[in-house]
């Protein structure tokens, strides 16, 4: 989640659909009342309430050409039950790929130009993946409130297997070593926690120069890569790492910049990126490489084809490959969907084992098919991709599991203490490496703190 103006907002450090869509709701109200003010004008015909619309998103869009801001306008339409897709028609498109040859790296490569089409048809043979049958989905009930004090998390470093490390996303107000410090410090005497591993976002790259030499390797990460280096066999960061820079992205259409990543093009990116990592002294962090991969806001979107998915999962064991070419590298890489969109099958484009050390899931208390109604833990969990059908498929694959994003909303449920004891008991009792509270305001998320008092018990009850 960004620091800074509404602008910096969507172009910067974004993150979940969540809060975006909080955040949208005052813009989304003058936008009905455009439509609602201009639909009837004359000048536009008989498509005149299609074109307003159409007028009305491409000007908010127009604060980022890169369909991140347009993914969350067609969720918020969707949402709405809106007659009208509000989001930029499918037109021809080209989209270049800059990368080298289909066997090698991508620095200083051969261009590959694509020319793809909504009303076309792709026939491509599929590339080979590893991926298992989706196991069935199980409905667990809801735990229950429990009074006894239970300790769910170790003050000890992030590992592939129930280490329980209590993670933060925090809002610090300066990039500096103190600010970062005080925003931990202040968690954990609110909370009784000990945070070991704090939570950021690589995702605000445009281009692959700014993905393989991120922000947090620089100057503006240097609170952070601090931080880390008082206690390095300890702390860690939990970094968002999107398969691709902005520039790439087409939601509407992956299939170009996937294959060329299953052909191999971007792996010099990647090594460069972990060399990076490494020389920063983040050899040890988890990498949630392209994390939300199943909405459409995220730029590296798997798609809604089965070809697709399946180059998508190629594309990440390519890029996991090359990461670890990195000398010295300990990265533990987290493959993270979220629990808040399509129920695409996990196995689609589960990249396979020997490419994934934990599964993570991004889980707050709101419900995507729902958002203005009240729904308990059980009935969040029990979605068709939801907790319980998660569990299932980590279990399956005998991996742990993760909750790299989950935190409150102000709005239908607000002070959750109920939500926050389903997260702790599901954690408590299961093989879990690590939980990233979102403890920042932004849209409609929800610190802990004065405003969830019953929720601030029930965390330090499982937490603390």
């Amino acid at each position: 989640m960004y620091k800074g103006p509404f602008k910096k907002f969507f172009l910067g450090r974004t993150t979940h659909l969540i809060p975006k869509i909080m955040t949208l709701a005052v813009s989304s109200t003058v936008l009905v009342a455009m439509i609602n003010i201009d639909a009837s004008a004359s000048a536009f015909g008989g498509g005149g309430s299609n074109s307003v619309r159409t007028s009305a998103v491409n000007t908010l869009t127009s604060e980022k050409s890169n369909s991140q801001f347009s993914g969350l306008v067609k969720r918020w339409e969707q949402w709405a039950g809106a007659s009208t897709v509000l989001s930029p028609a499918k037109p021809a498109s080209t989209t270049t790929i800059v990368g080298g040859s289909s066997g090698g790296g991508g620095g200083g490569g051969a261009s590959v130009t694509i020319t793809t089409t909504s009303q076309t048809t792709t026939t491509t043979p599929l590339p080979t993946t590893t991926t298992s049958n989706p196991p069935s989905t199980t409905t667990t009930n809801p735990p229950s409130t429990s009074t006894a004090v239970v300790t769910s998390t170790t003050s000890g470093p992030i590992t592939a297997g129930p280490s329980r490390s209590q993670c933060l996303i925090a809002d610090p107000v300066a990039n500096s070593l103190s600010s970062v410090q005080s925003a931990v410090t202040t968690f954990d005497n609110q909370t009784g926690t000990k945070v070991t591993c704090l939570g950021e976002y690589l995702n605000s790259a445009v281009q692959w120069s700014d993905w393989s030499n991120p922000w947090i390797v620089g100057s503006s990460g240097s609170g952070f890569t601090q931080w880390v280096a008082q206690d390095p066999q300890v702390r860690q960061l939990v970094l968002q790492v999107n398969l691709i820079p902005l520039s790439l992205e087409n939601v509407n259409n992956p299939l170009g910049w996937e294959q060329s990543c299953a052909n191999g093009n971007f792996n010099s990116y990647a090594t460069t990126l972990g060399n990076n990592l490494v020389a920063a002294g983040l050899q040890n962090s988890v990498l949630r490489l392209g994390a939300e991969m199943n909405g459409e806001w995220e730029a590296d979107f798997v798609g809604t084809t089965l070809q697709e998915q399946h180059l998508w999962a190629t594309c990440f064991d390519n890029e996991v490959t090359a990461l670890r070419q990195a000398a010295g590298e300990h990265f533990l890489i987290d493959w993270n969907p979220c629990a808040c969109t399509e129920p695409y099958p996990w196995a689609d484009y589960y990249p396979g084992n020997a490419y994934v050390d934990i599964l993570g899931l991004d889980f707050y208390n709101l419900s995507c098919d729902a958002p203005n109604t009240p729904v308990n833990y059980s009935q969040l969990s029990s979605v068709p991709a939801g907790l319980n059908s998660f569990e299932s498929f980590a279990d399956a694959q005998g991996k742990p599991m993760s909750f790299p994003e989950w935190g409150l909303t102000t709005s239908p449920n607000g002070d959750d203490p109920a939500y926050i004891d389903g997260v702790g008991a599901t954690i408590a009792n299961n093989d879990f490496s690590f939980e990233a509270y979102f403890n920042i305001v932004n849209g409609g998320t929800m610190p802990l703190g004065a405003n969830t008092p019953l929720s601030l018990v029930e965390f330090r009850k499982w937490f603390g």
